[in-house]
């Protein structure tokens, strides 16, 4: 199984130096479950627009990835945030301070498999790899 943070989403999508190391941990993955939070779709929108925003991304490449973000979407399956989701967050918050929506994805991660050992976490982010490592999930992007 496979588990998209935002963060690998954003940078697969926008070829980024660090998106060929996710497409490829995917690839290795090989033709398997795709999931990943609900939240997902907003967050990679929000890192869009700040790009815009900033214009390190022309309105034409934001336009093109919002078309692969929407691609994207159509072919995973998202996690539904529930109180049980809800709970889950609160708890790996505190375990390993995580911000809000991080702990969002590793809840929706963790509740979406019987068995993390057997799910490649796909996530830039230093903290929020460490805390899927802690919670036994294979980071293989970092």
């Amino acid at each position: 199984m496979l588990y998209w943070d935002s963060s690998a989403v954003v940078a697969s999508i926008l070829g980024e130096e660090y998106g060929k190391a996710v497409d490829l941990a995917a690839a290795n993955a090989g033709s398997v479950s795709t999931y990943t939070a609900i939240i997902t779709p907003l967050e990679i929108e929000s890192a869009l627009s700040r790009r815009l925003g900033d214009r390190t991304l022309t309105k034409r490449e934001v336009e093109i990835a919002r078309s692969q973000a929407s691609d994207f979407r159509r072919r995973v399956f998202h996690v539904v945030a529930d109180l049980n989701l809800l709970d889950m967050a609160i708890h790996l918050q505190r375990i390993h301070g995580l911000r809000p929506g991080d702990a969002i994805q590793l809840a929706s991660a963790r509740v979406g498999t019987d068995d993390p050992t057997l799910v490649e976490f796909l996530c830039l982010d230093a903290k929020l790899n460490a805390a899927a490592r802690h919670e036994r999930f294979n980071t293989p992007c970092l």
